[in-house]
């Protein structure tokens, strides 16, 4: 029996998770021991009636090592994850943990108070809130 055969994918979404998979393992960044330029980290935004939040997984990052910075229009988030140090290695026999500086900026949706937005990291998720700039529909003006 072919031992290769028997894992083949059965679908086409199937297929897709193992190529990305195969193109991930492959990629230059993984070939070196220590990169210096991690993968922009998950991240999910939600919108409420009042505020935007924008939820970021960050574990091992130490909040003194995440700069936020809010614009009119968007938020980048960047930092560096550090490599460990373990002082007796002799070999690493697996390296799937992103280490190094990263950089990621997300559009706004709708336009936000900028100088009420605040941030929190709680068990290694960056929690950035940003109230909405509530704007009115309609306006009456006076006719002179």
């Amino acid at each position: 029996m072919d031992r290769f055969k028997k894992n083949k994918p059965c679908s086409f979404s199937d297929l897709e998770r193992h190529l990305g998979r195969v193109l991930d393992h492959i990629s230059m960044p993984r070939m070196l021991p220590y990169h210096a330029v991690m993968k922009a980290p998950p991240t999910d935004v939600f919108e409420t009636a009042g505020e935007i939040i924008i939820y970021m997984e960050l574990p091992g990052i130490e909040p003194d090592q995440i700069s936020v910075v809010a614009e009119s229009d968007s938020v980048t988030i960047s930092g560096e994850r550090p490599a460990p140090a373990f002082a007796d290695t002799i070999c690493i026999h697996n390296l799937e943990i992103d280490h190094g500086d990263f950089r990621r900026t997300i559009k706004v949706p709708v336009p936000v108070n900028i100088s009420a937005t605040t941030s929190k990291c709680h068990n290694g998720y960056l929690i950035i809130t940003m109230p909405k700039l509530h704007s009115q529909s309609h306006i009456k003006i006076e006719v002179d």
